[in-house]
């Protein structure tokens, strides 16, 4: 998650010109007002809700990670049954025993038991059942605290829309959970598979509707989260020139950057980030991977979520057209008075463009390194880490300083 400062609402900046919320220094040049106060400053309601819904977003993302983790080590078919009930892994040799024989009969299992020991058993059951048992916790950590936020009153003034998107949450992390195991036993019988014959694996289509799910509740979250700690724009800099424009521009660059980020699960479902590693930045020879790569599968149509060639591809692209989409969000941002006369408007977008870069760099990286794990994770946190940066710039733009 990234880590968001709270900035004092009144007007005493001292010590701090450039940090704090308002912005009287510039109001003149400018012709815009100062911000109005902070709903995280005038409400411990909204205090309490928001530091509540980050930390239920940091569970989540680590939830994210470790499920990167458990595929990257080839673990998410190590546990064959679904035990929603009994959280805690084998103990004794012989209950250790058992779970082997259980894998063992898997398509996996049959394909990999043979040469492994249980130590490596062992390994990727842990990297399942953690992940396993920390997508429980998060139902723990969010209905806790909403039900005595709820019986508290702390909730009863919120907008209709803050209500739906607590509810949303609650049936979309249900739905998670159903999506997870339905994931699971894509990979578990041959029957299942889309290539009998290949290696055991889940479908990349519910690993990408898992991973969709699991954005979409970190999203909603964050977005819930921000809401209610920064302060609302006053409304002359909102009709100020280039604002409309700035705010589009930002909503689109936020809906590419999480599209881009569940394209990677089609690269990931397809072991995709293998292919092409010694002639980057080219793909084979040439920018694009030669036509009989791209086509391979029969009908054609299959060939644009089945294919590794054309889903490295994709991602290559849209990549690159979030990159353009940032581009474009720095060239917005500062046709407008706004990233003058707002210093955390500017700050933040600096944090956009800076983690921007990392995440590059982090792109290429795993594929030079052929998918190392180290990698490809902190990867996948730097797709967490932009995505929530994009959305706590748009929660700026949009603020209305709701009040709990």
């Amino acid at each position: 998650m990234t880590k968001i400062h709270s900035y004092e609402a009144s007007g005493d900046t001292s010590g701090s010109t450039s940090e704090g919320w308002t912005a009287t220094s510039q109001k003149s040049a400018e012709g815009l007002p100062p911000l109005g106060p902070s709903p995280f400053q005038q409400s411990f309601k909204n205090r309490s809700v928001s530091r509540w819904l980050l930390v239920c977003g940091a569970w989540v993302s680590g939830v994210i990670l470790v499920g990167a983790i458990t595929r990257l080590t080839e673990s998410g078919l190590s546990m064959t049954k679904w035990k929603p009930l009994s959280p805690t892994p084998p103990r004794t040799p012989e209950e250790w025993e058992e779970e082997f024989q259980e894998y063992l009969k898997s398509v996996e299992g049959q394909q990999r038991g043979p040469n492994m020991s249980m130590e490596e058993f062992q390994f990727i059951f842990f990297w399942e059942w953690f992940h396993r048992v920390l997508a429980r916790g998060i139902g723990v950590v969010f209905a806790g605290p909403l039900i005595y936020f709820a019986s508290r009153g702390y909730i009863k003034q919120a907008s209709p829309r803050f209500k739906f998107g607590l509810g949303g949450v609650f049936f979309l992390g249900g739905c998670q959970g159903a999506m997870g195991w339905y994931m699971v036993k894509s990979g578990l019988s041959k029957s299942t598979l889309l290539d009998p014959e290949a290696k055991a694996t889940v479908s990349a289509y519910r690993l990408a509707a898992h991973l969709t799910l699991a954005f979409t509740i970190l999203s909603t979250l964050t977005g819930m989260a921000f809401s209610l700690r920064v302060p609302t724009l006053p409304t002359a800099a909102i009709k100020s020139k280039g604002v409309g424009m700035l705010r589009r521009v930002a909503v689109g660059t936020t809906g590419l950057m999480f599209t881009t980020a569940v394209s990677g699960a089609f690269v990931a479902g397809l072991d995709a980030g293998l292919l092409y590693n010694d002639t980057f930045p080219l793909m084979g020879e040439g920018v694009i991977p030669p036509w009989e790569d791209l086509t391979y599968k029969q009908p054609l149509v299959r060939n644009i979520f089945e294919n590794g060639s054309a889903a490295q591809l994709w991602h290559r692209l849209m990549a690159g057209a979030t990159t353009v989409a940032i581009i474009s969000l720095n060239v917005a941002a500062r046709r407008t008075a706004l990233v003058v006369t707002y210093p955390h408007i500017r700050k933040s977008l600096n944090v956009v463009n800076t983690i921007l870069g990392g995440q590059i760099l982090l792109g290429v990286g795993t594929l030079l390194t052929y998918v190392h794990t180290h990698v490809a994770a902190t990867h996948q946190a730097g797709a967490l880490t932009l995505l929530t940066s994009l959305i706590y710039f748009c929660a700026l733009l949009f603020s209305k300083g709701r009040v709990l």
